[in-house]
């Protein structure tokens, strides 16, 4: 039985050069593995979240130092124990993609979540950011998902459940597998 445990770390704080580099160097230094992680600039705000992997020593010190963690890069950190993504993900489900796009006005995001969810989808990873169109300038907004369909829901009854949402919101709506 493998000793390896598994931490997910996140931190939200003022973007600057250089955060990428102290955090991963902070958890190297105690012993512990990027496995996966995600980063990006939103406003003036830098967010990070890390899936770190170590033995129960490693991940010890990694939680327990975590205030210098903060110190060096300025960002609020909290974490959470969790499972390694093959036990979180050993259900039959399979991966699709889902793609929306509009002029931009409140309530998208709310209303294919909501649709997912209650068609009984776990999102995995949500992205969206509105562009100016190239002539006009006007406010165009995409979002891109991926998720799981759990065995027993049909793709068409979620793309049934999906284009009745775009007619409410006039959305260009795709669902399509998603192939890696």
């Amino acid at each position: 039985m493998s000793d390896t445990r598994y931490i997910v770390i996140a931190g939200l704080g003022p973007d600057r050069p250089g955060i990428v580099a102290e955090s991963t160097w902070f958890l190297t230094e105690r012993g512990a593995n990027v496995e996966d992680s995600r980063a990006l600039v939103l406003g003036g705000e830098f967010g990070l979240m890390i899936l770190a992997s170590g033995n129960q020593e490693a991940l010890r010190r990694v939680t327990q130092d975590l205030g210098a963690l903060e110190h060096a890069t300025g960002l609020l950190i909290v974490y959470r124990n969790t499972v390694s993504p093959e036990e979180h993900r050993a259900a039959k489900t399979l991966p699709y993609v889902v793609e929306a796009s509009a002029m931009d006005h409140e309530g998208i995001v709310h209303a294919v979540s909501q649709t997912l969810y209650d068609a009984g989808i776990n999102i995995v990873e949500l992205e969206t950011t509105v562009l100016n169109a190239p002539i006009t300038g006007t406010p165009l907004f995409k979002l891109v998902a991926r998720v799981d369909l759990p065995g027993g829901i049909s793709a068409e009854t979620v793309r049934e459940a999906l284009v009745k949402v775009a007619r409410q919101h006039n959305l260009d709506v795709e669902l399509r597998p998603h192939y890696g």
